[in-house]
């Protein structure tokens, strides 16, 4: 699964990339957790652009106070079929930008788990695939809500966890985007596990644990020793 991001890329640097005004005022973040805004790009009657999302997905026929789950992620091998989504995978896709995303690496004998910060290599940011939402309670503002694909594990991350975030690579995010392409078999061509090569695993403190913590600590990669808490996430 992926539970936790990372988007300390510059705007500028994202407006480039993704080809969408950037407010300079969106600020470094470094412990994005479900439930909390982040930056989402999509497409929106036929306009690129950049939104703020609520991380964990409502459906948009959820009716006004009915509870139910909000999932932060979709399985890419069965989102196509699934009631959930099947048609946003064809007609809302998106791409949330994150610099890096964090995994627990379960230790044998262990309670504990071992936090790891995966990040770009050769780039400053990737592009996860998402899908999203926009819900409108009936006495509120509509809700716009995102969940991040995932697939099986590259070479780099099978020691660290058994699924890993659809990371886009550069040549892929205008396809992901086109709302023309609407075949769910198209688009399954594009779901799947980023090159080993494009990716790095650092081992971080477990500071990382608590959403509370959100500076630049918690992608520092850790000391020979880690005085911090040894809680899993």
């Amino acid at each position: 699964m992926c539970g936790r991001i990372s988007l300390k890329t510059h705007p500028r640097v994202l407006a480039e990339l993704f080809g969408v005004d950037i407010p300079l005022t969106l600020k470094p973040r470094y412990n994005i957790a479900p439930t909390q805004r982040t930056l989402v790009i999509r497409n929106l009657n036929s306009v690129r652009e950049a939104m703020m999302g609520r991380w964990g997905y409502i459906p948009a026929w959820r009716k006004s106070g009915q509870k139910g789950p909000e999932p932060i992620n979709a399985r890419s091998e069965t989102a196509g079929t699934s009631r959930l989504f099947g048609e946003p995978l064809r007609r809302r896709r998106c791409i949330i930008p994150a610099s890096g995303f964090y995994e627990w690496q379960a230790i044998e004998g262990q309670r504990a788990k071992r936090p790891f910060h995966i990040e770009p290599v050769g780039s400053d940011v990737f592009a996860l695939a998402g899908l999203w939402s926009r819900w409108q309670p009936h006495d509120a503002d509509a809700v716009e809500t995102f969940t991040i694909l995932t697939c099986a594990p590259n070479e780099v991350m099978k020691p660290i966890h058994d699924r890993m975030p659809v990371i886009l690579p550069v040549e892929l995010i205008d396809a992901w985007l086109d709302p023309a392409i609407d075949d769910v078999s198209e688009v399954a061509t594009m779901l799947r596990p980023a090159s080993p090569a494009a990716i790095m695993a650092r081992e971080v403190s477990t500071r990382v644990n608590s959403p509370k913590h959100d500076d630049e600590l918690c992608i520092k990669p850790r000391p020979e020793t880690d005085p911090g808490t040894n809680a899993a996430p």
